[in-house]
């Protein structure tokens, strides 16, 4: 019997904006009724594409597929800025910090991963690419306390250098998702 992996392909951050991302999902978490389930610091990256339950004899695939489109990247930049929520912030479900993308070198890289994984055989992603980091997801309650509390903050904008994409397997526990790097590619230099 073939063994499954949870996997997913991202991008890690750097220490200065988990802290940042920490503090901020504190400051949410003060005098609301929404029940959230708040992504542990630790735990928060840049998913390009999430592939749930693969076979792990399917993972030197991936990390081809992942190869073939980082030997044509060169290191970017991206911005964590602007606070938002899915599918609204009328209606949140999910609670996210955007992604800026100036050179649009994410959205070309994310569009080639997601051909390469396609014509290999792993199927189309379920959601179109959004790139957000993902802080908070609505468990109980609508949600609003906290959307209030959005439209006032302001998340001052942190730029990083993105110069490798990971493979990474994610096992779910009771006290939450345990990831560990399966693979980690570099981009050019």
């Amino acid at each position: 019997m073939t063994k499954m992996i949870r996997t997913f392909i991202c991008i890690e951050l750097p220490a200065s904006l988990k802290t940042r991302l920490e503090a901020l999902e504190i400051e949410l978490q003060k005098q609301t009724s929404t029940r959230v389930s708040w992504v542990k610091p630790t735990n928060i990256h840049l998913t390009l594409r999430f592939l749930g339950d693969v076979a792990e004899d399917q993972v030197p695939k991936i990390k081809s597929c992942i190869e073939r489109v980082c030997l044509e990247v060169k290191s970017f930049t991206l911005t964590a800025s602007q606070l938002g929520a899915f599918p609204s912030l009328q209606k949140p479900r999910v609670f996210w910090v955007g992604i800026k993308d100036p050179t649009n070198t994410l959205l070309i890289m994310q569009k080639k991963i997601e051909q390469e994984l396609i014509a290999s055989g792993f199927g189309k992603a379920d959601y179109p690419f959004s790139p957000h980091l993902t802080i908070g997801r609505v468990k109980e309650g609508n949600g609003q306390d906290i959307t209030a509390k959005l439209s006032q903050m302001e998340f001052a904008p942190e730029t990083f250098s993105v110069k490798e994409v990971i493979v990474m397997r994610s096992d779910l526990k009771p006290t939450g998702a345990v990831y560990s790097k399966i693979a980690l590619i570099n981009l050019v230099e």
